[in-house]
Formats: structure tokens, C-alpha cells, sequence
């Protein structure tokens, strides 16, 4: 995969930290928004920013496969997470539960608007040093504590506690960690 020098980045609208490498489909999707991205990561992933005020922060020595990040308020990602390829994390419902307050979604789309009133929208955080698995869907409103694991193809639906290992559809826990562990 081909990443994107640093002075190509800037010239993009894209600023990111130093000796961080972002492949170019990062790069064409984070102009888009509000971000901040750390140094000395790896970015191979999409960003979708779905309201203007919607932001993305990203920290240090990150590593993000090809996945979806998809923002209308904030996402919040700590420093030295792994999040491998396939995960989409998403801060809101996209759409409103509630079919009467949905049903011209489609129409206001051909015309560029969106319509967020009845529309669930809370913060994702991931917390520094997590590893998420491939395939792995986090919702709206969720932490992810410190040192903790999500396990492949999980949906995450609820706050992870730090140093943990959840798994499943829903995610449950699976076990504990040391925060030791060597």
C-alpha cells in the first residue's frame, strides 16, 4: 500500500504529526473534516465526517487498518491503540428510530441535507493502549478503557472496562488483564 509523504499531506489540508504515514484514501477523506492526528502512526482507514462540526482525534503511535471511522459529533482515540482492518466505529444512529421522522431521508440526501433532530448522537472514546480486532463494529456512546481487547467480530454496544477482553454479538466480557502483562 502506498502511503503519503508528509509535505503531500499538508498541501492535501491533512495535518497530521510527525513520521506518521497515511495511506491516500485517509488522506482524501480526513480533508474533508475536523481532525487531529498524531505522530508515528500508521493510518490506512476511511473517514466520514457527517455533520460540519463533527471531529476525529486520533493520538500517537496509532495504527488503524482499513476500516471506517464515522463521525457527527466526536470520536476520540487514545494513544498506541491497534485497530485492525474491516472495524467501523460510528457516533451516532444515522438515522432516527422512529420511521415517521426518517421517511424523507432519501429525498434530503439528493438535495445535500440531513435532517439530525430525532437522530442519537454520543461520543465514542477509546482509551490509549486498546487493541481492537478485525470486523469489530463500535456504537454510539461507548469507552473503551485502558489496556483493554475486543475481540474479532464483536459489536460493541456498551462501555468496555480498562483492561478487559470482551468478545461477541453483543460484546461481553470475556476476561480480565493484568495491567502487567509482559
Amino acid at each position: 500500500m502506498p502511503f503519503v509523504p508528509p509535505l503531500l499531506q499538508r498541501l492535501a489540508g491533512v495535518n497530521v504529526g510527525a513520521g506518521t504515514k497515511m495511506a491516500i484514501q485517509s488522506v482524501r477523506t480526513a480533508r474533508r473534516g475536523h481532525h487531529s492526528i498524531g505522530e508515528d502512526g500508521i493510518i490506512n482507514c476511511y473517514f466520514s465526517f457527517d455533520r460540519p462540526e463533527a471531529r476525529i482525534t486520533i493520538g500517537r503511535r496509532c495504527y488503524i487498518g482499513k476500516s471506517h471511522l464515522v463521525a457527527a459529533e466526536h470520536i476520540t482515540i487514545g494513544d498506541d491503540v491497534v485497530i485492525s482492518w474491516g472495524t467501523t466505529i460510528v457516533d451516532h444512529n444515522s438515522h432516527s428510530l422512529d420511521w415517521k421522522q426518517r421517511t424523507s431521508d432519501v429525498a434530503e440526501w439528493h438535495q445535500g441535507k440531513k435532517n439530525w433532530s430525532g437522530v442519537g448522537i454520543a461520543p465514542v472514546t477509546i482509551d490509549e493502549n486498546v487493541w481492537i480486532g478485525f470486523s469489530v463494529t463500535i456504537l454510539k456512546g461507548v469507552t473503551i478503557g485502558k489496556g483493554a481487547v475486543v475481540g474479532a467480530a464483536s459489536v460493541v454496544t456498551k462501555d468496555v472496562e480498562p483492561f478487559t477482553v470482551v468478545a461477541g454479538v453483543p460484546a461481553k466480557k470475556v476476561r480480565d488483564l493484568s495491567e502487567s502483562i509482559t
